[in-house]
C-alpha cells in the first residue's frame, strides 16, 4: 500500500463506501468532504494524491470546482479525477476543459475506478522523482495535456535506452502515436520525434564529456543500435563527430585551465 491520501468530494455518503471499497488497496488513508469550499478551507497536511469529485447527480458546477482547486497552488498538479451521470459525457468533456485529467460515468465504477486511479497514482508517484524535466509545466492547459507531457518527458529522462522512437514511447505510456505528437507539437513546437532525438544527442554530450566510456557503450546508452548510426545522427546535429567533440570540449576546458 503506498504513502499519500485520496480525497473524495461527494455529496452522497451512501457512495463513498463504493468508493473506498474499489481504492483500499492503493491506500487506507481517506479524507471526504461534501464541498470544494470545505476542501479549501481545510488545513492542509500530507500528501494528497488524487481528488475524485462525484458529479453522478449533476449536483456540482464541476467547472467551477475543478477551476476553483487549479487556483490553489497545493492541488494545481494533483490528479483529479471526475464521476458523472450516465451517458453524461458533455459533463465529463466540462470537466477536462476545466483541469481534470480523467472522467468515470457512474456506472463504470466498479469496473474501472481502481484501474484508473492506479494508472494516475503511478503515474504520480513517477514524476514526484527528482527528475530535472526542464518544462515549466504551469503554463500547460488542459490539465489532460500537462499530465501527457510530464509523462511522456520523464520516460524519455529515465528510458532514453530503450526509447529510440514515437512508437517506442507509445508503449511505455499507453497513449497513441497522435496524441503524444499532437501534444509535443502544441506545446513544445515540435514533434515527439524531434524531442527524443535531441534528448538522445543531449545526453551523448553529457556522457562524452563526463565520463570516458567508448563511443560504442555511449551509443548504446542513448538508444543507437549501432556506433555507425550514433556517429551519423550526432554529426548531423553537432556538426562534428562523437570523437571530436569529445578532444574538443576537453582542449577547451584545458586551455581554461592554464589560462586561470
Amino acid at each position: 500500500m503506498s504513502e499519500g491520501s485520496i480525497v473524495i468530494l461527494s455529496r452522497v455518503p451512501e457512495r463513498l463506501s463504493q468508493y473506498m471499497l474499489n481504492l483500499h488497496a492503493l491506500t487506507s488513508q481517506f479524507l471526504f468532504f461534501s464541498d470544494v469550499g470545505s476542501l479549501l478551507g481545510r488545513r492542509r497536511s500530507g500528501t494528497t494524491r488524487l481528488i475524485i469529485i462525484d458529479n453522478a447527480d449533476d449536483d456540482i458546477d464541476i467547472a467551477v470546482a475543478i477551476d476553483a482547486l487549479r487556483r490553489v497552488e497545493a492541488y494545481r498538479t494533483i490528479t483529479i479525477l471526475a464521476i458523472v451521470k450516465e451517458s453524461a459525457s458533455d459533463s465529463g468533456v466540462r470537466a477536462l476543459e476545466a483541469g481534470a485529467n480523467d472522467y468515470l460515468p457512474i456506472s463504470y465504477v466498479d469496473r474501472e475506478l481502481a484501474i484508473r486511479a492506479r494508472m494516475h497514482w503511478n503515474t504520480s508517484a513517477k514524476l514526484n522523482e527528482p527528475v530535472d524535466l526542464g518544462v515549466d509545466f504551469n503554463s500547460i492547459y488542459p490539465m489532460e495535456d500537462r499530465l501527457l507531457m510530464q509523462n511522456a518527458l520523464w520516460h524519455i529522462k529515465k528510458h532514453i535506452a530503450d526509447i529510440s522512437s514515437v512508437s517506442d514511447l507509445s508503449l511505455h505510456m499507453g497513449r497513441s502515436e497522435k496524441d503524444i505528437n499532437k501534444a509535443f507539437i502544441s506545446h513544445l513546437g515540435l514533434t515527439a520525434f524531434s524531442y527524443i532525438r535531441a534528448h538522445r544527442i543531449d545526453a551523448a554530450k553529457a556522457e562524452l564529456v563526463r565520463t570516458r566510456l567508448p563511443i560504442a557503450q555511449i551509443a548504446l546508452d542513448v538508444g543507437y543500435s549501432s556506433p555507425a548510426n550514433f556517429s551519423t545522427a550526432f554529426k548531423s546535429i553537432v556538426g562534428m563527430s562523437p570523437a571530436q567533440y569529445r578532444r574538443e570540449v576537453r582542449r577547451a576546458e584545458c586551455q581554461e585551465k592554464t589560462s586561470l
